[in-house]
């Protein structure tokens, strides 16, 4: 699959959870993906969280359950499939967010966090959107290193910054590639240290992998 078609299948909200899914059911199969991608593309993903230490696994159903749980205060939009698209984006990115937090009050402060980074509901194959998130996480841990998000966020970033070395590479960027790669490591290195048993867990399959997202 070319780069740019396989980007645009990670990044239109909710995809990887419908039509990935689907497909797989249609032929009796379902992908199982890991605690990784459910930590950074969204907890509806299937994953066989079996193959995990107990306390790993306890966790996962917990990070579930904050995820199932969320209920969005975005208003929704009419009028417009696109801007449907992109509310449906915003929401499950504050998903994600509320899911990787074990902190009070993260639910209205993912919905602040989304609204300010104002995300691309499509990357399109750009390294843009993904430097921009990785960007505004390193930002925000900076001015909120006690926040919510402190111990989750490291782990997004240094995801998102991977996406964006590979989308420099593809644009043939040598230059960006490597100075986004390099964040990459310093974001990873601080995932690996985090407090939280899933981020640590993550970041060592991020690590091992070393890849934006492994097509199942």
């Amino acid at each position: 699959m070319r780069a740019r078609q396989r980007w645009r299948l990670i990044a239109v909200a909710g995809f990887l959870a419908t039509s990935v899914l689907a497909s797989a059911e249609s032929q009796n199969t379902l992908p199982n993906y890991s605690l990784l991608d459910v930590m950074v593309w969204g907890a509806d993903l299937r994953m066989d969280a079996t193959t995990y230490a107990p306390d790993v696994k306890a966790q996962i159903q917990q990070l579930r359950q904050r995820s199932e749980a969320y209920r969005s205060k975005r208003i929704k939009p009419t009028g417009s499939s696109e801007l449907g698209m992109a509310y449906n984006a915003q929401v499950r990115y504050e998903r994600r967010l509320v899911g990787g937090s074990t902190s009070p009050g993260a639910d209205a402060l993912a919905l602040a966090y989304v609204t300010e980074l104002r995300l691309c509901y499509e990357w399109e194959g750009s390294s843009d959107c993904p430097e921009r998130e990785a960007t505004f996480a390193a930002k925000y841990l900076t001015s909120h290193p006690a926040g919510p998000f402190s111990q989750y966020l490291p782990l997004l970033e240094a995801h998102r910054w991977l996406c964006a070395a590979e989308a420099y590479e593809s644009e043939k960027v040598p230059a960006e590639a490597t100075r986004t790669r390099n964040a990459y490591e310093q974001a990873l290195s601080t995932a690996r240290r985090s407090s939280s048993l899933l981020v640590r867990t993550a970041a060592g399959e991020l690590g091992a992998r070393a890849r934006c997202f492994v097509e199942r």
